[in-house]
Order: C-alpha cells, then structure tokens, then sequence
C-alpha cells in the first residue's frame, strides 16, 4: 500500500471542510425560501379584474396582487418532432437554423393578428388574444401558421436539408377562458405566470395534434360552429360543393373535457385570403352552403 502524500492529504481535508461549508449554506438558503414559501401560502392576495391583457409593466412583481383577464383565446405551437433535432457539433448549425426560421416565422405570422401577449417556450410559442374579435383572431392566426407550416416551412426544409432530416412541422391548439397574472421570481429575472386553463389546455390540445392540425377545446368549437366561414369548406376541391371540414377528436390529458375537434385543412390558395378577411370582418353565413344543405 503506497503512502498518503500529505499535500494530497491536506487538499482532501480543506475540500471535505468547504463541501460541509456549502452544504451549510445551501440548508440555510432553502430554509429562507421554505419561510417565503410559507407566508405566500399563508398571505391572502388581491385578485383585481380588467378589461384587458395586462403590459409587463402593468404585472406586479412586489405587490401580492393578481390581475385577472375573462374571455381570453390562447394559441399554442408546438414543433413537431423537436427532441430529434441535436444540438451536437455535427449538427448544431442545421438545428440553430431550423429553430430561428420556424419560431421566428411562428411569432411573425400571430403578430399579425394583434395578440395582447405572446412568449417563446423552447422550441415553441404561445399567444394570448382578447378584446374585440379575439376568437376570430386567435383562430385565423392558429390557421395561418398551420398554413405556413405545410406550404412553406416543411417544403423549404425537404428543398435545402437531407432526406433522413426529422418530419417536423407546426401543431396548434387552441383553448379559451379565464387567466390571472402576474410577476414570479427576483428582481431581474422575474418573468409573467398565467395561472388558468387557456394556456394550459391549448399547450395540450397542441402536443397532442400531428403537424399542419390544430385542435381546439369544445368549448371553442361552440363558438365557431355557427360560422360557416370556418365550419365548411370553399369547395373548389369537390366541385364547387362545401363539405364539412372537422372531425372529433380525444385528447386524453384533458380528462372529462377530452372531447375535443381537429382541423386539418388550412387556408385555399384561391380562396384562402377571402375567407380569413370575412372571419376577421364578422362574417359567418354563406349562400353556397345554405344552397348546398337545402339540396
């Protein structure tokens, strides 16, 4: 058995003495937060309502005090396929390029429609409307990407990338109701919470759609289904007759609400730009189905 060097000896004692140290120090810090923990749990909060989506500057970070939004329509995309795409030396620049055109193209396309929040989450994004024809915003913003995504995205990624590159493409869901919010965290990184089921069951309604879907909640489907803008098809494609465009759908996280529908077709290339500007514009009854139901 070799000798101990007492040098080497010496640094595993000094290092055994700052490990206690830190440890020490690291009980006491979560001590400190446990104690916060406990008069957040503890504290009642103030809940104020208004009548719209909160700026960051209007969020309390300080202040116990919430701000609480109703009517409000979340659009959630997910990227499809995303865990395959590697971030190794190799592969590091096509993943970069991939994740800075698609979210990048993501965030332009919802600006589009006037969001009152929109956050980047990894490979993913959500948007927040409310206000004046937020559903009809929110849903022409979810269908424009999805429109995107298959015209544009997936074909520029079949034209400059390997044939072995990931299926990837934007999913959607959609999902509405009440949010509060407000400031979480330490001075310099505190970032926005919305607490409530919109941003939560739209993320699931999105992660549970295949690329170029987006799946809705019933509930916003309840809202839509008496549009025939949105509920029929243009009918270039079946000889002039429209057809019903969603289908039922489960997704299963959302338990007793599963019960959700999908849309798989996106904008028409011909009639596209004629329907989304009647969604935005009000409009919901068409002659041509009118004609083609009483037949």
């Amino acid at each position: 058995m070799e000798p101990i060097n007492p040098e080497d000896a010496l640094l595993a004692s000094r290092l055994l003495r700052e490990a206690k140290t830190q440890t020490g120090k690291i009980n006491d810090e979560l001590a400190d937060v446990g104690d916060r923990a406990r008069e957040d749990l503890a504290t009642s909060v103030e809940v104020r309502d208004i009548d719209h989506i909160p700026s960051l500057d209007e969020m309390y970070i300080d202040k116990r005090i919430w701000l609480r939004i109703t009517k409000v329509f979340a659009v959630s995309a997910d990227l499809r396929d995303s865990t395959s795409l590697s971030t190794k030396d190799k592969y590091v620049n096509t993943s970069a390029r991939l994740y800075q055109a698609a979210t990048g193209s993501a965030v332009r396309v919802l600006d589009r429609f006037n969001p009152g929040f929109m956050d980047i989450q990894g490979d993913g994004l959500f948007a927040l409307y409310h206000g004046e024809r937020a559903l009809e915003r929110a849903f022409c913003a979810a269908v424009s990407l999805k429109t995107f995504s298959e015209r544009h995205l997936v074909p520029l990624i079949h034209e400059l990338f390997s044939d072995n590159f990931p299926e990837t493409g934007y999913k959607l869901g959609m999902a509405s109701g009440t949010l509060a919010v407000k400031k979480v965290g330490v001075r310099g990184t505190n970032e926005p919470v919305w607490a409530g089921k919109p941003v939560n069951w739209a993320a699931k309604c999105a992660q549970r759609a295949d690329r170029h879907e987006l799946i809705v909640t019933q509930a916003v489907y309840d809202k839509l289904s008496d549009n025939q803008y949105v509920t029929h098809s243009c009918g270039c494609k079946n000889n002039g007759v429209s057809t019903p465009l969603w289908s039922d759908v489960e997704v299963e996280k959302l338990d007793k609400h599963s019960n959700c529908r999908v849309l798989r077709s996106s904008w028409c290339e011909l009639h596209g730009s004629e329907f989304c500007k009647a969604i935005l514009e009000g409009m919901r009854e068409r002659e041509d189905v009118f004609t083609n139901q009483a037949a």
